[in-house]
């Protein structure tokens, strides 16, 4: 046990009160699907966009680069998909693999669905989620105070992402 006094446990971050005060408006159901609408109100880090889906960074990323593959009809399940948008999700699924891998250079990707509230899922709209692992992860910062320290700012992580979006036209052809 440390002698560390309880304000030291923390890691201060002024910005959290500007987030936890920007409630989602009460006529916005889904964020996704306010986001395919183009909607104003609600925050986006686009990469890509056709008229079948968008990839964007998680603007709450669990690592540095962490990458989102959303659907833009509203569904929920995998077993909600038609042949074909499984089969073109699941292609931008490996350009996005492609992408990180020129762009971040992971150890490793974990990729992940969470359907269902008890399996994770924060919002109820199908997505997949593509994280980056790196080879010192596990660094001072998350062994021995928890905290996760993002290499990169998202804005700089975008540009990266969009300086190489061509890896990612052409998925469906």
């Amino acid at each position: 046990m440390t002698d560390l006094k309880p304000y030291e446990y923390y890691l201060w971050s002024p910005k959290r009160e500007e987030y936890e005060a920007n409630e989602i408006p009460d006529d916005i159901n889904c964020i996704f699907c306010s986001q395919a609408e183009d909607d104003e109100r609600i925050s986006k880090l686009e990469i890509y966009e056709d008229d079948f889906l968008m990839v964007e960074l998680n603007i709450f990323p669990y690592n540095t680069g962490h990458i989102m593959v959303v659907p833009k009809r509203h569904l929920n399940s995998l077993t909600e998909l038609e042949d074909e948008e499984r089969d073109r999700l699941f292609s931008m699924v490996a350009k996005v693999e492609e992408l990180q891998r020129e762009v971040v250079d992971p150890a490793g990707i974990d990729v992940g669905l969470n359907i269902g509230e008890a399996a994770g899922e924060s919002i109820q709209h199908l997505h997949v989620q593509l994280v980056p692992i790196y080879g010192h992860d596990r660094g001072f910062m998350e062994t021995s105070l928890d905290t996760k320290v993002m290499k990169k700012s998202l804005p700089d992580m975008q540009e990266e992402y969009k300086d190489n979006v061509e890896i990612l036209e052409g998925y469906w052809e």
